[in-house]
């Protein structure tokens, strides 16, 4: 058994989930990642970050997305472990559905998803992003955002938004994410992320003391 101090505990990489409504600006904001940046894009947005010398773009496919995803996490900790500041994931909304699609493909329910794979949906992507969170980068992962009406004990209700997530692994993925962000625009026209959670927001900041970040400043120093 290995025991280790608080105080020597070196300041860790980042692992967050950002997510807002689709065109906000979420793929945007991994044009202001500092240093170096692997993308692995599901949803085909990455051509807004067209002419950033600093990013690297890894295409999901779409359609063989079971294999393909599983041999893509495969060589990123075999082969690309270290080798970048940064791992995204864009969008993981989306990746979920390709994995449905496909895998229901693949059943005998005339492409419908049995129960069964949407479990093998849920464990793959719990443990994805454990198995990225050894990479010695940042990870990163975007989500959609959905809402619903949730009742607090009290017998008030609110519209609360949160990430497209299925529900039965919402909760786990978050808990594993330092951050877990929304997107929104302010009065001003400018973009940011919200860290505080609300009634009404889903959001939570383990990483440092910040209530949010501007779209541009989501990185720092943890402290």
């Amino acid at each position: 058994m290995q025991i280790v101090n608080a105080k020597n505990i070196a300041p860790n990489k980042m692992t967050a989930l950002l997510y807002g409504a689709p065109g906000m600006g979420k793929t945007t904001t991994i044009g202001y990642l500092p240093g170096k940046t692997l993308l692995l894009d599901v949803d085909r947005t990455s051509h807004v970050l067209r002419g950033k010398e600093n990013i690297d773009i890894v295409y999901i496919d779409n359609i063989d997305t079971w294999k393909n995803w599983q041999d893509t996490l495969t060589a990123l900790v075999k082969e690309y472990k270290g080798k970048y500041d940064n791992y995204v994931v864009d969008n993981i909304s989306e990746l979920e559905r390709c994995i449905l699609s496909d895998l229901g493909k693949q059943g005998k329910n005339n492409g419908v998803p049995a129960q069964g794979d949407y479990q093998y949906m849920q464990f793959k992507l719990v443990n994805s992003l454990r198995y990225m969170k050894s990479l010695d980068g940042n990870v990163i992962w975007t989500a959609w955002e959905t809402t619903d009406s949730y009742t607090t004990s009290e017998g008030q209700t609110y519209n609360r938004a949160y990430p497209q997530i299925n529900g039965k692994i919402m909760n786990n993925i978050c808990g594993l994410c330092d951050i877990v962000g929304k997107l929104m625009i302010n009065s001003e026209g400018e973009r940011g992320y919200a860290f505080t959670a609300t009634n009404s927001i889903y959001a939570k900041n383990q990483y440092d003391k910040r209530p949010g970040c501007k779209q541009s400043e989501l990185i720092v120093s943890a402290t």
